[in-house]
């Protein structure tokens, strides 16, 4: 089963407040991303929930980048009774008084006067009593069910198109392994002609001229590459297919081995049938890191 870090799910909640009913939105996005990181926008009532979540997703989401909000729609309810801020009226008052003091300028504040200065009432936030709390919970984790629903369908696809470029580079590779002996065997051949062509005198350097031409074909010889490479590539197979939840990481491991040995195939062998095949899969790899890279 494949999961891809790709999801979404949102919902309505109501919640009975003072007499009332308190409606909450909450959205969950998840994207790609090499690690876990999280972002939480929750109304101030709500922020002992903060902690609380992120321990959830991660358990839950395993990795990706995670946004999660909670909007309240009417936020009044989430704030307590109105209150004069004394200790800012007693400030004012001390202020003024300083300024009467100084400049000997009199008169008076009247009440209409005092209330319209800034920060004279208070309405404090207040918490969400243990029962409102829980009943979110329950919404975050129905939430973080429906996200890896939609995770799990889009990972579908990604092992659909995945199983395709396996199957691709499986018949490309077929394709190199016979060619490959062919080159390496009209290379032993026109070596063979080559030495038997030497001049007589020239008999003496023939061991030296052997082991420099025989050197050559350590160098064409990609056995060694396309035996790590068809590896490789059935050990991608296999963990595509695995019922591990989170293998984005490894697969992408994998495949920089298969970039490795497919990279020095063509370097190697200067066989434009075989180099043409080596580029593509070098393009099916490339497809397949791409979309590895979203993969949970």
């Amino acid at each position: 089963m494949l999961m891809s870090m790709t999801g979404f799910g949102t919902s309505t909640l109501s919640i009975p407040i003072k007499n009332n009913v308190l409606y909450l939105t909450l959205s969950l996005k998840t994207l790609n991303s090499r690690f876990f990181e999280s972002t939480c926008k929750l109304p101030y009532s709500l922020n002992e929930l903060e902690t609380v979540v992120l321990k959830l997703f991660k358990a839950k989401l395993l990795r990706g980048t995670i946004f999660f909000s909670i909007h309240a729609h009417n936020p009044s309810l989430l704030k307590g009774c109105v209150t004069p801020s004394l200790a800012m009226i007693k400030q004012y008052l001390q202020a003024i008084q300083s300024i009467k003091d100084e400049t000997n300028i009199q008169g008076s504040i009247t009440l209409h006067e005092l209330i319209n200065l800034p920060h004279i009432f208070e309405i404090p936030e207040e918490m969400l009593p243990k029962e409102s709390v829980e009943i979110i919970l329950q919404e975050v984790n129905r939430l973080i069910q429906t996200v890896n629903e939609s995770r799990a369908q889009e990972g579908r696809s990604l092992l659909s198109d995945l199983e395709q470029r396996v199957r691709v580079m499986q018949e490309l590779i077929s394709q190199i392994e016979p060619r490959s002996l062919v080159v390496l065997q009209e290379k032993k051949t026109a070596i063979a002609t080559m030495l038997a062509s030497l001049p007589y005198q020239e008999t003496e350097n023939k061991e030296q001229h052997m082991l420099t031409l025989y050197g050559q074909l350590d160098k064409l010889d990609i056995h060694e590459e396309i035996f790590r490479f068809k590896t490789h590539l059935a050990h991608f197979d296999t963990v595509l297919h695995t019922s591990e939840l989170e293998k984005g990481k490894k697969l992408d491991f994998i495949l920089q081995e298969m970039f490795r040995e497919i990279n020095t195939m063509n370097a190697k062998c200067n066989d434009s049938h075989i180099n043409q095949q080596a580029i593509s899969i070098k393009v099916e790899l490339e497809k397949a890191r791409e979309q590895v890279q979203n993969i949970v």
